[in-house]
């Protein structure tokens, strides 16, 4: 019953973002409290998710396979951390999960999927804008992180 309801509330999200704003192809939501999109960097996705705690994020998630590898990223945008929140228009949650090998940084809001249907679609549209915001913010960013001076890939990252 729940996963149904996970479903259907991010199969509307999926086809807003496909059909109104173009970042994803993807045609069919699962059953699941989370859903990832690419961002055109390998290693880096966007996501939205029911987190614990009656919370929903959107999230920027860092995984190139390697803790190391995605704790340097990570650590290069936390410097940058007062222009990235500026940017974004608001504060944002840095999560370098030391205890795992992926690290996050996401915007949390209250809900769950139990809410009532007229708060899940005010839930989904400010997911959708975070989604994009983030979109925004770092995509180019992430991309001039991950190459050096001329251009080509830094090898500590």
């Amino acid at each position: 019953m729940k996963g149904e309801a996970y479903r259907r509330y991010f199969q509307v999200l999926i086809d807003e973002l496909r059909d109104k704003h173009r970042p994803t192809g993807i045609r069919a939501a699962l059953p699941q409290n989370w859903h990832s999109f690419q961002s055109g960097i390998a290693g880096v996705s966007y996501g939205s998710s029911f987190a614990l705690g009656g919370r929903v994020r959107a999230e920027v998630y860092i995984d190139f396979g390697e803790a190391d590898r995605n704790e340097a990223v990570f650590d290069r945008l936390y410097v940058q951390r007062s222009e990235i929140e500026a940017s974004f228009g608001g504060p944002l949650e840095w999560e370098r999960l030391d205890d795992r090998r992926a690290c996050r940084i996401a915007a949390y809001r209250a809900g769950a999927i139990q809410d009532a249907d007229t708060r899940l679609q005010e839930i989904r549209a400010r997911a959708i804008e975070r989604l994009l915001k983030l979109r925004t913010v770092f995509g180019s960013l992430l991309q001039r992180e991950l190459r050096g001076q001329d251009g080509q890939p830094v090898p500590s990252l």
